[in-house]
């Protein structure tokens, strides 16, 4: 049985999200880089991106969720 890092399944979403309409490639990669526990999202930009890219959304908190990120909404 194969086992994957977090490290893989991150690098897996990144390159999910490149060349998507929106920036969420942006924050998998900060959040990444500086090992972010907690990330502020204005509410609008969660309803665009809900709005906009749903699914991309969508794996992007599960991403979140898994990496122990708490997404605050502001």
């Amino acid at each position: 049985m194969a086992v994957t890092t977090i490290g893989e399944v991150t690098e897996n979403v990144i390159h999910q999200l490149r060349g998507r309409p929106t920036d969420l490639v942006s924050l998998v990669d900060t959040v990444r880089r500086r090992r972010l526990h907690v990330v502020v999202i204005p509410a609008e930009v969660i309803m665009y991106w809900r709005a906009e890219d749903p699914g991309e959304w969508q794996l992007v908190l599960e991403w979140l969720t898994t990496m122990n990120v708490e997404v605050i909404l502001s």
